[in-house]
Protein backbone atom coordinates (compact mmCIF):
# COMPACT_ATOMS: atom_id res chain seq x y z
CA UNK A 1 0.00 0.00 0.00
CA UNK A 2 1.27 3.43 -0.90
CA UNK A 3 2.14 5.75 1.95
CA UNK A 4 2.73 9.45 1.74
CA UNK A 5 5.50 11.09 3.71
CA UNK A 6 4.61 14.75 4.09
CA UNK A 7 7.53 15.89 6.19
CA UNK A 8 6.49 19.51 6.32
CA UNK A 9 2.75 19.37 6.90
CA UNK A 10 -0.31 17.17 7.02
CA UNK A 11 -2.44 19.77 5.31
CA UNK A 12 -3.11 19.12 1.63
CA UNK A 13 -2.09 21.90 -0.68
CA UNK A 14 -0.15 23.81 1.95
CA UNK A 15 3.14 25.45 0.99
CA UNK A 16 6.34 24.43 2.80
CA UNK A 17 9.04 26.75 3.98
CA UNK A 18 12.49 26.52 2.41
CA UNK A 19 13.86 24.61 5.43
CA UNK A 20 11.25 21.85 5.35
CA UNK A 21 11.60 19.06 2.76
CA UNK A 22 8.63 17.40 1.14
CA UNK A 23 8.50 13.69 0.58
CA UNK A 24 6.65 10.88 -1.15
CA UNK A 25 7.14 7.26 -0.20
CA UNK A 26 5.72 3.91 -1.17
CA UNK A 27 6.94 0.42 -0.39
CA UNK A 28 9.30 0.66 -3.36
CA UNK A 29 10.02 4.37 -3.94
CA UNK A 30 11.27 7.20 -1.74
CA UNK A 31 11.54 10.78 -3.02
CA UNK A 32 12.23 14.04 -1.19
CA UNK A 33 12.32 17.65 -2.39
CA UNK A 34 13.70 20.81 -0.94
CA UNK A 35 10.98 23.45 -1.11
CA UNK A 36 13.06 25.68 -3.41
CA UNK A 37 13.97 23.08 -6.05
CA UNK A 38 11.92 21.25 -8.66
CA UNK A 39 13.91 18.02 -8.89
CA UNK A 40 14.05 15.45 -6.07
CA UNK A 41 17.04 15.76 -3.76
CA UNK A 42 16.46 12.14 -2.66
CA UNK A 43 15.53 9.53 -5.25
CA UNK A 44 15.67 5.94 -3.96
CA UNK A 45 14.19 2.61 -5.03
CA UNK A 46 14.10 -0.97 -3.84
CA UNK A 47 12.40 -4.24 -4.70
CA UNK A 48 9.44 -5.63 -2.80
CA UNK A 49 11.65 -8.28 -1.19
CA UNK A 50 14.69 -6.08 -0.51
CA UNK A 51 15.00 -4.06 2.69
CA UNK A 52 17.85 -1.90 1.36
CA UNK A 53 17.23 1.34 -0.51
CA UNK A 54 19.32 2.09 -3.60
CA UNK A 55 19.97 5.72 -4.46
CA UNK A 56 19.48 6.55 -8.12
CA UNK A 57 21.31 9.85 -7.69
CA UNK A 58 25.04 10.03 -8.44
CA UNK A 59 27.07 11.92 -5.87
CA UNK A 60 30.14 13.57 -7.32
CA UNK A 61 31.99 16.14 -5.17
CA UNK A 62 33.28 17.92 -8.26
CA UNK A 63 29.82 18.34 -9.82
CA UNK A 64 27.29 18.05 -7.01
CA UNK A 65 24.43 15.56 -6.96
CA UNK A 66 22.50 14.76 -10.10
CA UNK A 67 18.90 15.98 -10.21
CA UNK A 68 16.63 13.74 -12.24
CA UNK A 69 13.48 15.09 -13.93
CA UNK A 70 14.69 18.67 -13.81
CA UNK A 71 12.95 21.07 -16.20
CA UNK A 72 15.16 23.40 -18.25
CA UNK A 73 14.46 26.41 -20.46
CA UNK A 74 17.21 27.29 -22.93
CA UNK A 75 19.53 24.74 -21.22
CA UNK A 76 19.13 26.37 -17.81
CA UNK A 77 16.92 25.39 -14.85
CA UNK A 78 13.67 27.28 -15.13
CA UNK A 79 13.75 30.03 -12.50
CA UNK A 80 13.39 29.86 -8.71
CA UNK A 81 11.13 26.98 -7.75
CA UNK A 82 8.67 26.55 -4.93
CA UNK A 83 7.64 23.01 -4.05
CA UNK A 84 4.42 22.21 -2.20
CA UNK A 85 2.28 19.21 -1.37
CA UNK A 86 -0.70 18.70 -3.65
CA UNK A 87 -2.39 15.69 -2.11
CA UNK A 88 -1.60 12.59 -0.07
CA UNK A 89 0.63 11.10 -2.80
CA UNK A 90 1.76 14.05 -4.91
CA UNK A 91 4.04 17.07 -4.95
CA UNK A 92 3.93 20.15 -7.18
CA UNK A 93 6.84 22.44 -8.00
CA UNK A 94 6.13 25.86 -9.55
CA UNK A 95 8.22 28.70 -10.95
CA UNK A 96 7.53 31.91 -12.85
CA UNK A 97 9.37 33.45 -15.78
CA UNK A 98 8.32 37.12 -15.37
CA UNK A 99 10.05 38.27 -18.55
CA UNK A 100 7.90 35.99 -20.68
CA UNK A 101 4.96 35.87 -18.26
CA UNK A 102 5.05 32.07 -18.16
CA UNK A 103 4.34 29.75 -15.25
CA UNK A 104 6.06 26.32 -15.22
CA UNK A 105 4.55 23.54 -13.14
CA UNK A 106 5.75 19.99 -12.45
CA UNK A 107 3.31 17.63 -10.76
CA UNK A 108 4.75 14.39 -9.36
CA UNK A 109 2.38 11.64 -8.19
CA UNK A 110 2.95 8.08 -7.04
CA UNK A 111 1.27 5.41 -9.11
CA UNK A 112 -1.12 2.91 -7.61
CA UNK A 113 1.30 -0.01 -7.95
CA UNK A 114 4.89 -0.89 -8.65
CA UNK A 115 7.74 1.53 -9.23
CA UNK A 116 5.87 3.98 -11.44
CA UNK A 117 5.70 7.72 -10.93
CA UNK A 118 3.35 9.97 -12.88
CA UNK A 119 4.74 13.31 -14.02
CA UNK A 120 2.74 16.17 -15.51
CA UNK A 121 4.49 19.24 -16.91
CA UNK A 122 2.29 22.30 -17.41
CA UNK A 123 3.22 25.67 -18.90
CA UNK A 124 0.71 28.52 -18.64
CA UNK A 125 0.85 31.82 -20.50
CA UNK A 126 -0.17 34.45 -17.94
CA UNK A 127 0.28 37.35 -20.35
CA UNK A 128 -2.12 39.13 -22.69
CA UNK A 129 -0.41 38.07 -25.93
CA UNK A 130 0.50 34.76 -27.52
CA UNK A 131 3.91 33.30 -26.74
CA UNK A 132 6.11 30.84 -28.63
CA UNK A 133 7.58 28.32 -26.23
CA UNK A 134 10.83 26.68 -27.32
CA UNK A 135 13.96 25.46 -25.57
CA UNK A 136 11.95 23.49 -22.98
CA UNK A 137 13.60 20.20 -21.95
CA UNK A 138 13.60 17.56 -19.22
CA UNK A 139 16.80 15.90 -18.00
CA UNK A 140 17.70 12.47 -16.61
CA UNK A 141 21.05 12.25 -14.86
CA UNK A 142 23.92 12.66 -14.85
CA UNK A 143 24.42 9.07 -13.76
CA UNK A 144 22.22 6.60 -11.94
CA UNK A 145 23.94 6.17 -8.59
CA UNK A 146 26.26 3.48 -9.98
CA UNK A 147 29.91 3.32 -8.93
CA UNK A 148 32.84 1.31 -10.30
CA UNK A 149 33.33 -2.25 -9.02
CA UNK A 150 36.99 -2.66 -8.16
CA UNK A 151 39.18 -5.73 -8.44
CA UNK A 152 37.48 -7.65 -11.27
CA UNK A 153 40.10 -7.00 -13.90
CA UNK A 154 38.90 -6.88 -17.49
CA UNK A 155 35.34 -7.74 -16.41
CA UNK A 156 34.76 -4.59 -14.35
CA UNK A 157 32.66 -2.98 -17.09
CA UNK A 158 30.47 -6.09 -17.27
CA UNK A 159 29.39 -5.79 -13.66
CA UNK A 160 29.10 -2.01 -13.28
CA UNK A 161 27.91 0.45 -15.95
CA UNK A 162 25.39 3.18 -16.77
CA UNK A 163 24.08 3.41 -20.33
CA UNK A 164 21.27 4.99 -22.32
CA UNK A 165 18.48 2.78 -23.63
CA UNK A 166 15.22 3.31 -25.53
CA UNK A 167 12.36 1.40 -27.10
CA UNK A 168 11.58 2.73 -30.58
CA UNK A 169 8.82 1.12 -32.64
CA UNK A 170 9.15 -2.10 -30.64
CA UNK A 171 12.94 -2.24 -31.13
CA UNK A 172 15.52 -1.70 -28.42
CA UNK A 173 18.09 1.02 -29.13
CA UNK A 174 21.26 1.30 -27.06
CA UNK A 175 23.15 4.41 -28.20
CA UNK A 176 26.89 4.42 -27.72
CA UNK A 177 28.35 6.92 -25.28
CA UNK A 178 29.63 10.22 -26.71
CA UNK A 179 33.10 11.49 -25.96
CA UNK A 180 33.42 13.22 -22.57
CA UNK A 181 32.44 16.87 -22.79
CA UNK A 182 30.42 16.40 -25.98
CA UNK A 183 26.70 16.15 -26.71
CA UNK A 184 25.33 13.63 -29.19
CA UNK A 185 21.97 14.29 -30.83
CA UNK A 186 19.89 11.12 -31.00
CA UNK A 187 17.29 11.98 -33.60
CA UNK A 188 16.33 8.32 -33.91
CA UNK A 189 14.99 8.37 -30.34
CA UNK A 190 12.43 11.11 -30.99
CA UNK A 191 9.03 9.47 -30.74
CA UNK A 192 10.38 6.59 -28.61
CA UNK A 193 7.93 4.45 -26.67
CA UNK A 194 10.15 4.99 -23.63
CA UNK A 195 13.76 5.96 -23.00
CA UNK A 196 16.15 6.58 -20.16
CA UNK A 197 19.19 5.27 -18.29
CA UNK A 198 19.91 1.82 -16.95
CA UNK A 199 22.60 0.09 -14.97
CA UNK A 200 23.12 -3.59 -14.30
CA UNK A 201 20.32 -3.80 -11.73
CA UNK A 202 18.35 -0.53 -11.87
CA UNK A 203 16.69 1.69 -14.45
CA UNK A 204 15.20 5.17 -14.69
CA UNK A 205 12.91 5.26 -17.71
CA UNK A 206 10.41 7.83 -18.93
CA UNK A 207 7.44 7.07 -21.16
CA UNK A 208 5.73 10.04 -22.87
CA UNK A 209 1.98 9.58 -23.08
CA UNK A 210 2.01 11.82 -26.15
CA UNK A 211 4.74 10.30 -28.36
CA UNK A 212 4.98 13.43 -30.49
CA UNK A 213 5.80 15.55 -27.43
CA UNK A 214 9.55 14.90 -27.59
CA UNK A 215 11.17 16.57 -30.57
CA UNK A 216 14.79 15.52 -30.00
CA UNK A 217 17.00 13.69 -27.53
CA UNK A 218 20.54 14.55 -26.47
CA UNK A 219 23.11 12.43 -24.66
CA UNK A 220 26.24 13.76 -23.06
CA UNK A 221 29.08 12.81 -20.74
CA UNK A 222 30.84 15.31 -18.49
CA UNK A 223 34.38 16.40 -19.24
CA UNK A 224 36.99 14.14 -17.69
CA UNK A 225 37.33 16.17 -14.49
CA UNK A 226 34.91 14.25 -12.27
CA UNK A 227 35.54 12.15 -9.20
CA UNK A 228 33.60 9.38 -10.95
CA UNK A 229 34.71 8.18 -14.40
CA UNK A 230 32.66 10.03 -17.05
CA UNK A 231 31.15 6.76 -18.34
CA UNK A 232 29.20 6.50 -15.08
CA UNK A 233 27.66 9.95 -15.58
CA UNK A 234 25.66 9.96 -18.81
CA UNK A 235 22.94 12.61 -18.97
CA UNK A 236 19.93 12.38 -21.25
CA UNK A 237 17.99 15.48 -22.26
CA UNK A 238 14.48 15.28 -23.72
CA UNK A 239 13.69 18.42 -25.72
CA UNK A 240 9.99 19.31 -26.10
CA UNK A 241 8.59 20.36 -29.44
CA UNK A 242 7.97 24.09 -29.89
CA UNK A 243 4.39 25.20 -29.10
CA UNK A 244 2.48 28.46 -29.32
CA UNK A 245 0.49 29.46 -26.26
CA UNK A 246 -2.41 31.85 -26.65
CA UNK A 247 -2.98 34.44 -23.95
CA UNK A 248 -4.14 32.66 -20.78
CA UNK A 249 -3.70 29.21 -22.38
CA UNK A 250 -1.87 26.20 -20.93
CA UNK A 251 -0.02 23.27 -22.45
CA UNK A 252 0.32 19.93 -20.65
CA UNK A 253 2.67 16.97 -21.16
CA UNK A 254 2.18 13.68 -19.34
CA UNK A 255 4.79 11.04 -18.56
CA UNK A 256 5.04 7.72 -16.76
CA UNK A 257 8.38 7.31 -15.01
CA UNK A 258 9.78 3.93 -14.01
CA UNK A 259 12.38 4.04 -11.26
CA UNK A 260 13.41 0.73 -9.81
CA UNK A 261 15.06 -2.65 -10.18
CA UNK A 262 15.37 -4.42 -13.50
CA UNK A 263 13.41 -7.41 -12.26
CA UNK A 264 10.66 -9.20 -14.14
CA UNK A 265 8.17 -8.46 -11.38
CA UNK A 266 9.03 -4.75 -11.14
CA UNK A 267 9.03 -3.83 -14.83
CA UNK A 268 5.62 -5.43 -15.43
CA UNK A 269 3.86 -4.44 -12.20
CA UNK A 270 2.62 -0.98 -13.17
CA UNK A 271 0.27 0.34 -15.82
CA UNK A 272 3.10 0.57 -18.38
CA UNK A 273 5.13 -2.46 -19.45
CA UNK A 274 8.88 -1.88 -19.41
CA UNK A 275 9.88 -5.55 -19.79
CA UNK A 276 11.87 -4.81 -22.97
CA UNK A 277 14.58 -3.35 -20.73
CA UNK A 278 15.40 -6.93 -19.67
CA UNK A 279 17.98 -8.88 -21.68
CA UNK A 280 18.33 -6.20 -24.38
CA UNK A 281 20.43 -6.88 -27.43
CA UNK A 282 19.37 -10.53 -27.77
CA UNK A 283 17.24 -12.04 -30.50
CA UNK A 284 13.65 -12.33 -29.41
CA UNK A 285 13.74 -16.13 -29.22
CA UNK A 286 16.83 -15.87 -27.00
CA UNK A 287 14.99 -13.44 -24.74
CA UNK A 288 12.15 -15.95 -24.45
CA UNK A 289 14.73 -18.60 -23.50
CA UNK A 290 16.14 -16.24 -20.86
CA UNK A 291 12.69 -15.63 -19.39
CA UNK A 292 12.01 -19.39 -19.46
CA UNK A 293 15.23 -20.21 -17.63
CA UNK A 294 14.62 -17.44 -15.11
CA UNK A 295 11.09 -18.76 -14.52
CA UNK A 296 12.43 -22.31 -14.11
CA UNK A 297 15.12 -21.15 -11.70
CA UNK A 298 12.53 -19.26 -9.66
CA UNK A 299 10.34 -22.38 -9.62
CA UNK A 300 13.26 -24.54 -8.46
CA UNK A 301 14.18 -21.93 -5.86
CA UNK A 302 10.62 -22.11 -4.49
CA UNK A 303 11.26 -25.78 -3.65
CA UNK A 304 15.01 -25.55 -3.00
CA UNK A 305 15.79 -22.33 -1.11
CA UNK A 306 19.29 -22.05 -2.56
CA UNK A 307 20.05 -20.45 -5.92
CA UNK A 308 23.27 -22.47 -6.18
CA UNK A 309 21.46 -25.78 -5.74
CA UNK A 310 18.75 -24.57 -8.13
CA UNK A 311 21.43 -23.97 -10.79
CA UNK A 312 22.86 -27.47 -10.22
CA UNK A 313 19.38 -29.01 -10.47
CA UNK A 314 18.82 -27.02 -13.67
CA UNK A 315 21.99 -28.57 -15.10
CA UNK A 316 20.63 -32.00 -14.16
CA UNK A 317 17.29 -31.28 -15.85
CA UNK A 318 18.99 -30.07 -19.03
CA UNK A 319 21.18 -33.19 -19.04
CA UNK A 320 18.15 -35.45 -18.54
CA UNK A 321 16.29 -33.69 -21.35
CA UNK A 322 19.22 -34.35 -23.67
CA UNK A 323 19.91 -37.88 -22.42
CA UNK A 324 18.34 -39.72 -25.41
CA UNK A 325 20.40 -37.65 -27.85
CA UNK A 326 23.51 -37.97 -25.69
CA UNK A 327 23.07 -41.74 -25.45
CA UNK A 328 22.83 -42.10 -29.22
CA UNK A 329 25.78 -39.77 -29.75
CA UNK A 330 27.98 -41.72 -27.32
CA UNK A 331 26.93 -45.07 -28.82
CA UNK A 332 27.70 -43.73 -32.29
CA UNK A 333 31.06 -42.48 -31.12
CA UNK A 334 32.01 -45.83 -29.61
CA UNK A 335 30.96 -47.63 -32.79
CA UNK A 336 32.94 -45.18 -34.90
CA UNK A 337 36.01 -45.60 -32.67
CA UNK A 338 35.81 -49.37 -33.10
CA UNK A 339 35.54 -49.09 -36.90
CA UNK A 340 38.37 -46.56 -36.89
CA UNK A 341 40.56 -48.97 -34.94
CA UNK A 342 39.91 -51.78 -37.44
CA UNK A 343 40.51 -49.76 -40.60
CA UNK A 344 43.43 -47.71 -39.31
CA UNK A 345 46.04 -49.97 -41.00
CA UNK A 346 44.25 -49.57 -44.34
CA UNK A 347 44.09 -45.79 -43.91
CA UNK A 348 47.82 -45.72 -43.16
CA UNK A 349 48.53 -47.74 -46.30
CA UNK A 350 46.39 -45.41 -48.44
CA UNK A 351 48.25 -42.38 -47.09
CA UNK A 352 51.56 -44.01 -47.95
CA UNK A 353 50.65 -44.75 -51.58
CA UNK A 354 48.31 -41.92 -52.59
CA UNK A 355 48.26 -38.14 -52.33
CA UNK A 356 45.79 -35.27 -52.79
CA UNK A 357 42.29 -35.89 -54.07
CA UNK A 358 42.82 -39.56 -54.82
CA UNK A 359 43.88 -40.18 -51.22
CA UNK A 360 40.71 -38.47 -49.93
CA UNK A 361 38.48 -40.41 -52.33
CA UNK A 362 39.96 -43.76 -51.29
CA UNK A 363 39.63 -42.96 -47.57
CA UNK A 364 36.00 -41.87 -48.06
CA UNK A 365 35.36 -45.08 -50.03
CA UNK A 366 36.83 -47.09 -47.17
CA UNK A 367 34.50 -45.45 -44.67
CA UNK A 368 31.55 -46.03 -47.00
CA UNK A 369 32.53 -49.70 -47.35
CA UNK A 370 32.27 -50.12 -43.58
CA UNK A 371 29.00 -48.17 -43.41
CA UNK A 372 30.14 -45.19 -41.32
CA UNK A 373 30.51 -41.50 -41.96
CA UNK A 374 33.90 -39.86 -41.39
CA UNK A 375 32.02 -37.19 -39.44
CA UNK A 376 30.53 -39.70 -37.00
CA UNK A 377 33.24 -38.93 -34.47
CA UNK A 378 31.88 -35.40 -34.15
CA UNK A 379 28.46 -36.50 -32.90
CA UNK A 380 29.28 -35.84 -29.23
CA UNK A 381 29.80 -32.20 -30.19
CA UNK A 382 26.05 -32.03 -30.85
CA UNK A 383 25.50 -32.20 -27.10
CA UNK A 384 27.73 -29.17 -26.64
CA UNK A 385 26.18 -27.28 -29.57
CA UNK A 386 22.65 -27.81 -28.26
CA UNK A 387 23.73 -26.47 -24.86
CA UNK A 388 25.24 -23.30 -26.32
CA UNK A 389 21.91 -21.36 -26.50
CA UNK A 390 21.20 -22.44 -22.92
CA UNK A 391 24.68 -21.37 -21.92
CA UNK A 392 24.29 -17.93 -23.55
CA UNK A 393 20.83 -17.43 -22.04
CA UNK A 394 21.99 -18.51 -18.59
CA UNK A 395 24.97 -16.15 -18.84
CA UNK A 396 22.56 -13.25 -19.35
CA UNK A 397 20.18 -14.46 -16.64
CA UNK A 398 22.92 -14.82 -14.03
CA UNK A 399 24.64 -11.66 -15.18
CA UNK A 400 21.60 -9.36 -15.25
CA UNK A 401 18.70 -10.80 -13.25
CA UNK A 402 17.99 -8.66 -10.21
CA UNK A 403 16.66 -11.75 -8.42
CA UNK A 404 20.22 -13.12 -8.28
CA UNK A 405 21.82 -9.86 -7.19
CA UNK A 406 22.84 -11.22 -3.78
CA UNK A 407 22.44 -15.00 -4.07
CA UNK A 408 25.18 -16.65 -1.95
CA UNK A 409 26.33 -20.26 -2.23
CA UNK A 410 29.03 -22.01 -0.20
CA UNK A 411 31.99 -19.55 -0.13
CA UNK A 412 30.47 -17.40 -2.89
CA UNK A 413 28.99 -14.05 -1.83
CA UNK A 414 26.90 -13.67 -4.98
CA UNK A 415 26.37 -16.03 -7.91
CA UNK A 416 26.09 -13.00 -10.18
CA UNK A 417 29.82 -12.22 -9.86
CA UNK A 418 33.08 -14.25 -9.82
CA UNK A 419 33.42 -16.47 -6.74
CA UNK A 420 36.41 -14.55 -5.25
CA UNK A 421 37.71 -17.24 -2.89
CA UNK A 422 40.34 -14.86 -1.51
CA UNK A 423 42.14 -11.63 -2.35
CA UNK A 424 45.53 -11.82 -4.06
CA UNK A 425 46.66 -8.62 -2.39
CA UNK A 426 47.61 -7.15 -5.78
CA UNK A 427 45.65 -6.36 -8.92
CA UNK A 428 46.79 -8.35 -11.96
CA UNK A 429 46.03 -7.42 -15.58
CA UNK A 430 43.02 -9.37 -16.89
CA UNK A 431 42.53 -11.36 -13.65
CA UNK A 432 42.01 -8.52 -11.17
CA UNK A 433 42.80 -8.89 -7.50
CA UNK A 434 40.87 -12.05 -6.58
CA UNK A 435 41.56 -15.77 -6.86
CA UNK A 436 38.55 -17.54 -8.36
CA UNK A 437 38.36 -21.27 -7.66
CA UNK A 438 35.42 -22.28 -9.84
CA UNK A 439 37.17 -21.57 -13.20
CA UNK A 440 39.94 -24.00 -12.17
CA UNK A 441 37.37 -26.69 -11.36
CA UNK A 442 35.73 -25.96 -14.70
CA UNK A 443 39.02 -26.34 -16.59
CA UNK A 444 39.80 -29.65 -14.85
CA UNK A 445 36.35 -31.13 -15.49
CA UNK A 446 36.45 -29.88 -19.09
CA UNK A 447 39.76 -31.67 -19.62
CA UNK A 448 38.32 -34.85 -18.09
CA UNK A 449 35.25 -34.57 -20.33
CA UNK A 450 37.37 -34.18 -23.45
CA UNK A 451 39.63 -37.08 -22.44
CA UNK A 452 36.58 -39.33 -22.17
CA UNK A 453 35.57 -38.50 -25.75
CA UNK A 454 38.86 -38.42 -27.69
CA UNK A 455 39.08 -38.58 -31.44
CA UNK A 456 40.96 -41.73 -32.52
CA UNK A 457 44.67 -41.10 -33.03
CA UNK A 458 46.67 -42.77 -35.79
CA UNK A 459 49.88 -43.19 -33.78
CA UNK A 460 51.70 -42.13 -30.62
CA UNK A 461 52.74 -38.80 -32.13
CA UNK A 462 49.16 -38.00 -33.08
CA UNK A 463 48.04 -38.99 -29.59
CA UNK A 464 50.60 -36.62 -28.08
CA UNK A 465 49.43 -33.76 -30.30
CA UNK A 466 45.87 -34.54 -29.33
CA UNK A 467 46.70 -34.41 -25.61
CA UNK A 468 48.44 -31.05 -26.07
CA UNK A 469 45.39 -29.74 -27.91
CA UNK A 470 43.08 -30.90 -25.09
CA UNK A 471 45.22 -29.13 -22.49
CA UNK A 472 45.19 -25.94 -24.57
CA UNK A 473 41.39 -26.16 -24.80
CA UNK A 474 41.11 -26.59 -21.03
CA UNK A 475 43.37 -23.56 -20.46
CA UNK A 476 41.24 -21.61 -22.94
CA UNK A 477 38.09 -22.48 -21.00
CA UNK A 478 39.81 -21.33 -17.80
CA UNK A 479 40.76 -17.96 -19.29
CA UNK A 480 37.39 -17.37 -20.94
CA UNK A 481 35.37 -18.28 -17.86
CA UNK A 482 37.61 -16.63 -15.26
CA UNK A 483 35.71 -13.29 -15.22
CA UNK A 484 32.28 -14.89 -15.75
CA UNK A 485 29.55 -14.86 -13.07
CA UNK A 486 30.14 -17.77 -10.69
CA UNK A 487 26.60 -19.07 -11.26
CA UNK A 488 27.43 -19.59 -14.93
CA UNK A 489 30.71 -21.36 -14.10
CA UNK A 490 28.90 -23.46 -11.49
CA UNK A 491 26.33 -24.55 -14.07
CA UNK A 492 28.96 -25.52 -16.66
CA UNK A 493 31.07 -27.36 -14.04
CA UNK A 494 28.01 -29.31 -12.88
CA UNK A 495 27.19 -30.13 -16.52
CA UNK A 496 30.75 -31.45 -17.00
CA UNK A 497 30.50 -33.64 -13.90
CA UNK A 498 27.20 -35.05 -15.12
CA UNK A 499 28.74 -35.80 -18.52
CA UNK A 500 31.64 -37.60 -16.81
CA UNK A 501 29.23 -39.64 -14.69
CA UNK A 502 27.12 -40.49 -17.73
CA UNK A 503 30.19 -41.63 -19.69
CA UNK A 504 31.36 -43.84 -16.82
CA UNK A 505 27.93 -45.44 -16.53
CA UNK A 506 27.83 -46.03 -20.27
CA UNK A 507 31.25 -47.71 -20.22
CA UNK A 508 30.23 -49.98 -17.35
CA UNK A 509 27.05 -50.91 -19.20
CA UNK A 510 29.17 -51.95 -22.19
Amino acid sequence: MLRSLLAATALLGSVSSAAEPLGLQSDTLRLEWQADHAAPATFQARSDSDARWQSLISSDPTRGDSRHLLLHVDSKPAGEWQAESAGPNSVVARTLDPDRELEFRQHFALSEAGHALRLQVTVTNQGDTARNLNGLSLSLGPGLGEEPVEGLGMAAGLYSFVDAIALVDGRIERPTRPDPGHVRKLEELAGADWLGLHSRYFALLIKPEEKAAIGSVGLMLPADDSALPPRYLPEMTLAFDEVTLAAGASQEWHFTVFAGPRSRQAVTAGEADFSDVLFPGLWQWMRYLCFGLLWLLELLFAFIPSWGLAIIVLAVLVRLAMYPLAKRALAGQHAFAEVQRRIQPEITEIKQHYKGGEQSERILGLYEKHGVSPLAGLKPLLIVLIQIPVFIALFHVLGQAFELREAPFLWIDTLAEPDRLFSLGISLPFFGQYFNLLPILLAVTTLMTLKLSPAPAADAAAQKRQNIFLVIMAIGFFLVFYPFPSGMVLYWTAANLLHIAQSQLAQRAD
